[in-house]
């Protein structure tokens, strides 16, 4: 491979982790939302989910209806 395609590669990974980071970020947010959090509640757990690829996602899974009921 030269140094060339190794950049390729690099953007690749890096673009599907934003993008995971994002539709994580997302996907905790709306359900946030629809188990009856805030507006504010809701963007804070989607942006933590965002930022904490795999352990906000979990967090939030199992302290969803545990917190601020």
């Amino acid at each position: 491979m030269t140094e060339h395609d190794l950049k390729i590669l690099a953007i690749f990974f890096n673009t599907v982790i934003v993008v995971i980071m994002l539709v994580s970020g997302i996907w905790v947010g709306i359900d946030a939302r629809k188990t009856g959090h805030t507006l504010v509640e809701s963007i804070t757990w989607g942006i933590f989910a965002g930022w904490m690829l795999i352990v906000g996602p979990v967090l939030y899974y199992f302290f969803k209806n545990k917190l601020y009921k």
